[in-house]
């Protein structure tokens, strides 16, 4: 990561990395009841690609992408309130939550743009706090999220909901009009609340927060040490990243047939445990092999994309919703689960080579243009940074 002070390529090559993570982890939701988590691929009869589908899409990506975006979110959320102060910081997260309530309600429940806008207010909370501080905090954001999740297990097993498990509306969502999907829609991200709430926002949070330090870090002076550093950190965590996420792609895919019950608590428990160790391990991967000379046109072809993050996020959502709802072509159900990975290399594609010719033509996303009028709606006074080392 460089300095504060330009734009780093890589670091847009890597955000387009991350929102390929994220689209791989949201399209069975979009084609499949229960997505990859649910038991619709099992109908009729898992097969080995379906197996092996489920084991990388929870082993490899899912919370792991998710991560490295968050953590990417919190260093330009430092780089943002270092520059322009909270008043112009705050304007940006409003457009942010406003295109997420548009996002959950018409498009897709498990948006994460909302919950973005609200941990990016609470970082405000800790922009006066040293590196030592935001580190810590992060970490006690982590382990507020194992804790979290098992004591969410724990208190469905004692007292599991009525009607549990995935409501299977796939006949609506196959065939239903715009309305009809919206309520589905609007029902699920109610319900989806009540397991995030307990794992996924402190465990995004904690990443808000190591990539808010590692700002702070880069703004103080530490800006050519960052990548080594993040680097020692992932050898450290490698061995018990790889291994936590095995288990945990492997026990996280057994078939409900095949007693994946006895797993469930487990299960719960492994995936943030071991979701933040994979993540930076991935994170210091992709900054080692995109700062190479060798990798400059795979940099050069990413980084629109990432640049144009929002608008790609919410394509994405464009795109999948007319692919599978019944107010577009209607192909609910239809696909096995390893379809979504290739189905799901095909979209991201397509959305860098659009990103790339979009560029070229026009410059800055769309979404990224309606965010930065709101951010520049007010007064657009530059400040130097925003505290002093504490």
């Amino acid at each position: 990561m460089h300095a504060p002070t330009g734009r780093d390529q890589s670091i847009d090559a890597l955000r387009a990395c991350a929102l390929f993570g994220i689209l791989v982890v949201n399209l069975p939701f979009f084609a499949l009841s229960g997505g990859f988590a649910g038991t619709a691929w099992e109908k009729t009869g898992p097969s080995v690609a379906d197996l092996l589908a489920a084991a990388t899409i929870q082993g490899v990506f899912e919370s792991k992408f998710i991560l490295i975006f968050s953590a990417l979110f919190g260093y330009g959320a430092w780089r943002q309130l270092s520059r322009y102060g909270v008043g112009r910081y705050g304007r940006r997260l409003l457009a942010l939550g406003a295109f997420g309530v548009a996002d959950l309600a018409l498009l897709f429940e498990s948006d994460i743009l909302l919950p973005y806008a609200v941990l990016g207010a609470a970082l405000i909370l800790f922009r006066n706090r040293s590196c030592r501080f935001l580190v810590g905090a992060a970490i006690g954001f982590w382990t507020l999220a194992v804790l979290g999740i098992g004591a969410f297990g724990l208190r469905f097993l004692l007292a599991p909901p009525a009607g549990g498990g995935f409501a299977d509306n796939t006949a609506v969502l196959a065939s239903g009009g715009f309305l009809d999907i919206m309520a589905i829609r609007l029902q699920n991200w109610a319900s989806f609340q009540s397991y995030c709430l307990w794992s996924n926002y402190p465990l995004s949070f904690a990443a808000m927060l190591f990539g808010f330090a590692a700002g702070r870090f880069a703004e103080r002076g530490g800006a050519e040490r960052l990548p080594k550093l993040v680097a020692s950190l992932a050898l450290y965590a490698l061995v018990p990243a790889v291994l936590g996420n095995i288990a945990y792609g492997v026990l996280a895919s057994v078939p409900s047939g095949a007693g994946s019950s006895k797993f469930f608590l487990l299960t719960l428990v492994l995936r943030p445990l071991f979701a933040l160790p994979l993540s930076l391990v991935l994170l210091a991967l992709g900054l080692h092999v995109l700062r190479r000379p060798a990798a400059e046109p795979a940099v050069a072809a990413l980084a629109p994309a990432g640049k144009m993050s929002m608008t790609i996020y919410l394509g994405f959502s464009v795109v999948a919703s007319l692919v599978f709802f019944g107010y577009g072509f209607g192909l609910y159900g239809l696909p096995r689960l390893w379809d979504t990975l290739w189905i799901s290399a095909v979209i991201f594609l397509g959305f860098v080579l659009a990103a790339r010719l979009w560029e070229r033509r026009f410059g800055a996303g769309p979404a990224e243009r309606v965010m930065a009028a709101a951010m520049n709606a007010g007064p657009t006074r530059v400040r130097p940074s925003v505290a002093r080392p504490s």
